[in-house]
This record gives structure tokens, C-alpha cells and sequence, in this order.
């Protein structure tokens, strides 16, 4: 299990304590959002990890990109980078992330070579 998993799970087992406790519903919300757009963020940088791995042009224009290496943790900081700057206007941000589509700025760098 990954440092982020870890992170994940550990947020879970606080809010999981915070119910049973029967804390305030405005803590359990925001903490149960901020779970939400982590797993969002973590779940969609362990997809484009998987889809690189088998497509060379994405580790490609990573690296061309100055982001890296093609490495779990490199993709895991630019999907959180490209999530931080989505502007939600109203909309759920989590589901904004899973939405998302990360690969395209890097393969329309690509296209353009």
C-alpha cells in the first residue's frame, strides 16, 4: 500500500471514529469531501499511470514536459497539479477530477511535434 493509499484509508478510519462519536455533521461533511476528492485524484492519476504504461508517447511528452520520469508518483503530482487548477463553478469538484481527461495535454503536445 502506497503513502497515498495509506492517506486515504487513515482519513476513512477518522471519519468512520467521528460518526460512531457522533461529532459535529458539518466536520463529518467537509472531511468526507476532502476523502472524496482525494480518492478522485488518486484514482484518476492510478488510471493515466496504467494507460502510460503501455503508450510510450505519454511517458514520452512527460519527460518532455520536464515532469519526470513515468513514474507513479510523478503522474500522481500532475494529476493532483491539473485537479488544483479545475474551477468548479458550482459543480461537485470530485466528480470534475474523475472526469477529467489527463492524457490530452500531454499527447496535444505530442500531435503538435
Amino acid at each position: 500500500m502506497d503513502e497515498y493509499m495509506l492517506e486515504i484509508n487513515e482519513l476513512r478510519r477518522r471519519i468512520a471514529k467521528l460518526k460512531f462519536e457522533r461529532a459535529s455533521v458539518t466536520i463529518i461533511e467537509e472531511l468526507e469531501a476532502q476523502l472524496r476528492i482525494l480518492r478522485s485524484i488518486y484514482d484518476s492519476a492510478t488510471a493515466l499511470f496504467a494507460t502510460g504504461e503501455t503508450d510510450r508517447r505519454l511517458q514520452a511528452s512527460f519527460r518532455d514536459r520536464q515532469l519526470g520520469n513515468w513514474t507513479f508518483e510523478n503522474v500522481y503530482f500532475y494529476v493532483y497539479e491539473q485537479a488544483v487548477a479545475l474551477e468548479p463553478d458550482g459543480h461537485d469538484l470530485a466528480t470534475m477530477i474523475w472526469h477529467h481527461d489527463y492524457a490530452a495535454p500531454l499527447l496535444e503536445s505530442v500531435a503538435a511535434k
